[in-house]
C-alpha cells in the first residue's frame, strides 16, 4: 500500500503540472491526460489489501511546502488541498475561494483600503467573505462573526488577530498623505512593469492629487500628473491631454514657463495622430509659441508658430496663415545668421496668397524682395512669378509644366502640393466660366 501512495503521489505530481485550472484536487488529474487516470487507479486497491492496512498507513501528508496537514483520508485531503487553490503573492497566505484572496489583498495588501478605514473609520468598508453575500461591515471581527454565524465560513482566530493588527498598522501608517503618494506612485510604476496603462494612469493621478493638497509639492503633483499621461497616451488619449493640461497650469503657476509649453506642444502631438483635431492643434501651438516668446525662446516658437500656420491654411484661414507666416520670415530676414531661411516662410506665405487672389499675391512678393533682397534670386520667388503668369495667361498646361519643372529639382511637400492643385482648379473653373 505504501508503494502504491508513493506512486500515486508521483503521479498526481505530474498531474498537477500539466493540467491548470479547476477548483479541486481530483479536478487537477481525474480528467484527459495529464497521468491522471493512472493515479487514480493506483488507489483503487483491493478489499481485502484495504483491510489488513492499519489506520495510521491510510493518512495522507499534505506535500505543499511549509504545510505539515496530515489528512485523515482522500476525502480530507481533497477538503485540505482547496486551502492551497488560491495564494496571496504578497504574503503567501492560502484560501479556499477566489473571493476571500480578493477581500484579503484588498484589506491587508492595498494602501488607498487603509486610507479608506482611516479617514472614515464610521463607514462599512468589510466587505463579506462569501461572494454572493453584499453585505458590508464597519470592521474585520463583525464580518468574520457573521460569516461564521451565517454562512459557517472559520476563520483561524489567531490569523483574524494578526490581520487585524496588520490593517490597524497599515492605516496608521498610510493616513499621512506623503506615504499614501509615495505609495501610490510605486503602485504606478508596478502597473507600468505589467503594461496596466490604465491602472497605472488612475494611480499616478491619485498620487498627483495628494501632492496637490499640500501646498508645498507642486512640483511632484505636476510630475505625477505627467507620468499619467504618459500611461494614458497608449490607452485613452483624451485622459492624456486632460493630464497634460493639468501639468500645464501647475508650471505655469510656478512661472515655468518653458515647461508649461513643452506640454501644450506634446497636446498639439496628441491632436495631430491620436486625437486628429485641427483647431485644437493650432490653439495649443499658439499657446506653445506665447510661451516660447516670453522666454525669449524664439527658434522654439517659430518651430510652433510655422505648425500653427500650415493647420490654418489646410482650414482655408489663409490670412491668419500668412500673418503667422510673415512675422516668422521677417523676423528671419532681419538677422544675418537667420535671413537664409526666410525665403522659404515667405514662399508658404505666398503659396496662401495665391489661394486668395494673384493680385494680392503680386504686391506680397514685390514687398518680400523688398524687404529680403536675396529672396528675388531665389528659387522660389522665380517659381512665384511663373506661376502669376501662367495664372494671368489662364494656361493650365503651363502651370503643370512649371510646378513639374520646380519639384524635379526642390521637392514640393504635400502641403505646398495640396495648395498649388487649389490654385489650378481655380484656373479650371476661370476658364469654364469663360467659355461660358
Amino acid at each position: 500500500m505504501a508503494d502504491n501512495e508513493s506512486k500515486a503521489r508521483q503521479k498526481m505530481a505530474e498531474g498537477e503540472k500539466k493540467l491548470k485550472g479547476g477548483g479541486g484536487f481530483f479536478s487537477k488529474f481525474l480528467g484527459s491526460g495529464g497521468g491522471g487516470g493512472e493515479a487514480a487507479d493506483l488507489f483503487i486497491q483491493d478489499d481485502e489489501m484495504m483491510e489488513n492496512e492499519d489506520e495510521e498507513s491510510s493518512e495522507i501528508e499534505c506535500g505543499s511546502p511549509g504545510c505539515n496537514y496530515m489528512a485523515k483520508n482522500l476525502l480530507d485531503f481533497e477538503e485540505h488541498y482547496k486551502s492551497h487553490s488560491f495564494q496571496c503573492i504578497e504574503c503567501g497566505r492560502s484560501f479556499q475561494t477566489a473571493h476571500m484572496l480578493d477581500v484579503h489583498c484588498d484589506e491587508l495588501h492595498s494602501p488607498f483600503f487603509a486610507v479608506k478605514v482611516a479617514k472614515h473609520p464610521e463607514s462599512a468598508h468589510f466587505r463579506c467573505l462569501h461572494p454572493n453575500c453584499a453585505l458590508m461591515f464597519t470592521n474585520a471581527r463583525t464580518r468574520d462573526e457573521h460569516a461564521r454565524t451565517t454562512h459557517f465560513i472559520q476563520q483561524d482566530s489567531r490569523r483574524r488577530r494578526a490581520d487585524e493588527e496588520l490593517c490597524s498598522s497599515m492605516s496608521r501608517i498610510h493616513v499621512n498623505n506623503s506615504g499614501w503618494a509615495n505609495d501610490s506612485d510605486d503602485g504606478g510604476n508596478l502597473f507600468k512593469m505589467a503594461k496596466s496603462w490604465k491602472e497605472a494612469g488612475d494611480a499616478f493621478v491619485k498620487a498627483a492629487e495628494v501632492y496637490g493638497s499640500q501646498g508645498d509639492s507642486k512640483h511632484d503633483c505636476a510630475t505625477q500628473y505627467a507620468e499619467a499621461a504618459n500611461c494614458y497616451r497608449k490607452v485613452n488619449p483624451q485622459l492624456a491631454v486632460d493630464c497634460l493640461l493639468k501639468t500645464s497650469e501647475i508650471y505655469t503657476d510656478m512661472g515655468r514657463f518653458t515647461m508649461a509649453a513643452k506640454n501644450h506642444v506634446t497636446i498639439a502631438e496628441l491632436y495631430e495622430s491620436e486625437l486628429p483635431d485641427k483647431e485644437q492643434c493650432i490653439k495649443h501651438y499658439q499657446q506653445a509659441a506665447d510661451y516660447y516668446k516670453g522666454e525669449e525662446q524664439k527658434s522654439s516658437a517659430s518651430k510652433c508658430l510655422v505648425k500653427v500656420a500650415m493647420y490654418a491654411a489646410e482650414l482655408e484661414q489663409y490670412r491668419q496663415a500668412i500673418s503667422v507666416f510673415e512675422e516668422i520670415a521677417f523676423y528671419e530676414a532681419d538677422h544675418s545668421t537667420l535671413k537664409y531661411a526666410a525665403k522659404g516662410h515667405f514662399f508658404q506665405a505666398l503659396l496662401c496668397h495665391l489661394c486668395i487672389d494673384p493680385l494680392d499675391t503680386q504686391q506680397a512678393l514685390q514687398k518680400y524682395e523688398n524687404a529680403s533682397p536675396s529672396f528675388t534670386d531665389s528659387r522660389e520667388c522665380k517659381f512665384i512669378k511663373e506661376i502669376l503668369a501662367a495664372i494671368e495667361d489662364q494656361n493650365e498646361e503651363t502651370f503643370t509644366e512649371v510646378v513639374a519643372n520646380y519639384d524635379k529639382i526642390s521637392r514640393l511637400d504635400p502641403w505646398a502640393t495640396s495648395l498649388l492643385v487649389k490654385v489650378k482648379r481655380a484656373i479650371a473653373a476661370d476658364g469654364d466660366d469663360d467659355l461660358r
